[in-house]
């Protein structure tokens, strides 16, 4: 695999369970290169840089099945709007 088609290589979303997981082996070994994943894809010519500036935002938040014991159908929230609503 040709790390900058990662992006390409991830299968389709399931039609029937949320897209939130299915591809760790993929992610895994992707992660265990040393080489930049989507470098080649950027288009950026980081050596003609002289300045920049950046924010970085913590996304993660865990997902959590909410108004049903179906996993298969039960809506998913984050646990912070969990906490929120109780």
């Amino acid at each position: 695999m040709n790390p900058s088609t990662v992006s390409n290589d991830l299968p389709a979303p399931n039609a029937t369970l949320p897209d939130i997981c299915g591809s760790e082996s993929l992610i895994s070994d992707v992660m265990a290169r040393a080489a930049p994943v989507f470098l080649p894809e950027s288009n950026i010519d980081f050596a003609r840089i002289r300045s920049a500036f950046s924010i970085a935002l913590h996304m993660h938040q865990p997902l959590i099945p909410a108004g049903s014991d179906c996993l298969a159908t039960a809506a998913i929230i984050s646990n912070l709007r969990f906490m929120l609503e109780h």
